[in-house]
């Protein structure tokens, strides 16, 4: 699957002109089965195509959605390949689970200063 191509817009500091950032953006999506705390790649729904979790340190975002609920960094942990649930609770059988990933590209991106592609730029405004 092909990773959508999205545009930002930003104000600059220095000259109050706008700029626009490049970024990819994918999707892994999965059902919760009432039980597991480990999710991998081969959990993923098909119906919503073929993206694997890729290795944090490779994107710039990650949001964690569960039943559509935006979930706070601290009750999940993503390594390459496995979204681990850390809350006390477990989602019941059929709910929806989707990782969201956003990498922020091209050479303006913060925290890049000169390269062309910002896959692993880390920005100090970043939260995950």
């Amino acid at each position: 699957m092909r990773l959508k191509r999205k545009k930002r817009i930003r104000k600059t500091k220095h000259s109050g002109s706008l700029r626009i950032l490049q970024a990819k953006t994918a999707v892994f999506v999965t059902f919760s089965d009432g039980i597991r705390r480990i999710y991998r790649n081969r959990d993923q729904d098909p119906s919503y195509g073929r993206v694997r979790i890729p290795d944090p340190r490779t994107v710039s975002y990650m949001n964690l959605f569960v039943n559509a609920v935006l979930q706070p960094s601290g009750v999940y942990r993503v390594s390459r390949g496995k979204l681990r649930l850390r809350s006390p609770e477990l989602p019941e059988k059929g709910v929806p689970i989707m990782l969201q990933f956003v990498t922020i590209l091209g050479k303006h991106s913060r925290g890049c200063r000169g390269r062309k592609t910002a896959t692993t730029c880390r920005s100090p405004h970043k939260v995950r």
